[in-house]
């Protein structure tokens, strides 16, 4: 596996009332997408309806709202399943 860093951007967007977490998340996942994707279901909450008709997505997974790089020299374990390895506790 590799280890991601998530980044967000733009915390002010609409779409961040869909997430729990705010912050950077470090990912181990075999690509960015499986990162994302953890990400996603790990901060991911239910939001209101926007009355325009609009729905909250879950930032985690927009590349205008999250940057992904991979970190190639960190003391993360490789090994292990796809899993959100920062913040322990969001």
């Amino acid at each position: 596996m590799r280890i991601w860093k998530l980044s967000p951007l733009d915390t002010s967007a609409p779409d961040w009332e869909a997430s729990t977490y705010r912050g950077i998340a470090i990912v181990r996942a075999k690509s960015e997408e499986e990162a994302r994707l953890c990400a996603m279901q790990r901060f991911a909450i239910a939001t209101k309806r926007d009355p325009k008709g609009g729905v909250r997505l879950c930032p985690w997974t927009q590349g205008n709202l999250v940057s992904c790089e991979e970190l190639v020299d960190s003391n993360y374990q490789p090994n292990g399943e796809a899993a959100v390895l920062q913040p322990r506790d969001a």
